[in-house]
């Protein structure tokens, strides 16, 4: 690899590194701006002196009330997205460490080459701690395939409607 093209890659890097930053600066601007209209907002609709509590129409916190819960409604729809890809990422990690504990190797996705199944004797059997490190939990659904393996070493995890709680 050329240095010029390691240069580009690491430009690159830091250019993404930038984008995602950037982003979630737009993120946090963009929520303080709401969050300081709102509290403007329902500053106006509690009556005080200064502002009695005919100034909004019926019309007017209708429209508040659907904005804000539309605001809810897509916070929850994104916790629920992370959530679930939480789930499925630690099922992965499970996954995998099962067939690590009893020695059978975990293939890759990106691997082409295809393996003809074995069956296994009890001696090649090794067994490790059970232990799911922070990387195993964090790696990704895509890093862990466990296809293709033999019935006889295929684990089966059924779906379920399991929630992780904080």
């Amino acid at each position: 690899m050329s240095s010029a093209s390691k240069v580009g890659e690491i430009f690159t890097a830091a250019g993404m590194m930038f984008s995602f930053y950037f982003k979630v600066g737009e993120i946090f601007t963009a929520a303080g701006m709401a969050f300081n209209k709102l509290g403007d907002l329902t500053m106006q609709l509690h009556p005080n002196g200064e502002s009695p509590a005919g100034k909004w129409t019926d019309e007017e916190i209708e429209m508040l009330r659907t904005v804000v819960k539309q605001f809810s409604d897509g916070l929850n729809q994104i916790s629920e997205h992370i959530r679930l890809r939480t789930v499925s990422q630690i099922r992965t990690a499970l996954k995998k460490k099962a067939f690590e504990d009893v020695g059978l190797p975990v293939r890759q996705i990106t691997t082409v080459q295809q393996s003809t199944p074995t069956t296994i004797k009890q001696e090649q059997i090794i067994k490790q701690p059970s232990e799911v490190t922070l990387n195993m939990l964090n790696a990704a659904e895509s890093e862990v395939d466990v296809e293709g393996l033999p019935d006889e070493v295929k684990l089966e995890f059924e779906a379920s409607n399991e929630e992780v709680t904080p």
